[in-house]
């Protein structure tokens, strides 16, 4: 059942994984400690498939690129438009500047044979550059095993597992997990915080309902001998209705304007719980908006129904 699998040093989601500064050996030399900090993972030829991350130009990594023939890198998408704008990077050079990476061979030049598809390291943080050397030319201690299938997935830990203890016993496999298993993990704190704001907002819906409803009932006992007046006068139980939804819904919609327009303001606030979702967007203002207005139109109907059923002269007694 599996369709492709490959290796990373750190697989998307996983965390930060090391970074390194370096520079383009073709443009004009940086200052020391000003090169590009690039996140760095080590990827065998099968990973890009596995994980389908889109080869945009150039080449995979070959068996053949390991030990020395391993100075080559391909760059993300964002990388390659960093560190060559305008520039086709294919051939071009990196300089290993030596600082805050994994590589063991500090000023090492390796030229650029592919640009791929961009992947985040952390599922809530922004793209950030990346770079792919051969994972079999370096010294890493952990790798990932990354599989993809068109069956369920993880009924294929077990096997893998028994796979990896076959060829060596002392290997230890840990961390078994979907990449839908992994995102929840690197969300689980934003969830909590998501759920906790949308809990805050039902309670407060609620209690803008019942204080809607509340308001509206008080305005139609102080109105009952006017709404009495109007029935006796040939004012159509209707018409009565939709007077006493107006006044009920006008405040509401006057409010839910004066929302959005706070929404829109304050919603930088939250755009780091947000992924995958723009914080204008506006499928989500349009269906909160029109829950809002139901809910207020629903607080407004009952006592607006009981003021159009009034009977007249019952309604005139009340004085």
């Amino acid at each position: 059942g599996v369709e492709a699998a490959g290796l990373v040093s750190t697989a998307p989601g996983e965390g930060w994984g090391g970074d390194q500064l370096m520079s383009v050996v073709e443009h004009p030399p940086l200052p020391k400690s000003q090169g590009f900090d690039i996140l760095v993972r080590g990827a065998d030829p099968g990973y890009f498939s596995a994980l389908q991350i889109p080869l945009l130009s150039g080449r995979n990594f070959t068996r053949d690129d390991r030990l020395e023939r391993a100075h080559v890198v391909i760059l993300s998408r964002s990388t390659a438009q960093a560190m060559f704008p305008g520039e086709d990077p294919i051939g071009k050079h990196l300089r290993d500047d030596g600082e805050g990476g994994e590589r063991s061979t500090e000023g090492g030049v390796f030229e650029v044979v592919g640009v791929a598809g961009d992947t985040r390291w952390f599922v809530t943080e922004p793209l950030h550059p990346m770079l792919y050397w051969p994972i079999y030319g370096n010294d890493y201690s952990v790798a990932t095993i990354v599989v993809r299938s068109s069956h369920d997935v993880e009924s294929l830990a077990t096997p893998i597992e028994k796979l990896v203890g076959q060829m060596d016993p002392d290997l230890p496999v840990s961390d078994v997990m979907t990449i839908r298993q992994a995102t929840g993990k690197s969300t689980v704190d934003n969830q909590f915080d998501s759920i906790l704001v949308l809990a805050f907002a039902i309670i407060a819906l609620v209690l803008a309902a019942t204080g809607l409803y509340g308001v509206l009932a008080y305005l139609v006992a102080q109105r009952t001998s006017e709404i009495g007046i109007r029935i006796a006068l040939g004012a159509q139980r209707d018409q009565v209705l939709g007077l006493m939804l107006a006044d009920g819904l006008r405040p509401a919609l006057i409010g839910l304007l004066l929302g959005l327009a706070a929404s829109a303001a304050t919603t930088r606030f939250i755009k780091a719980m947000l992924y995958d979702t723009q914080p204008l967007d506006l499928e989500v203002f349009a269906a909160v908006a029109a829950l809002l207005v139901a809910s207020a139109a629903l607080a407004c109907l009952v006592p607006a129904w009981r003021a159009s059923r009034l009977d007249p002269m019952q309604a005139l007694r009340t004085e």
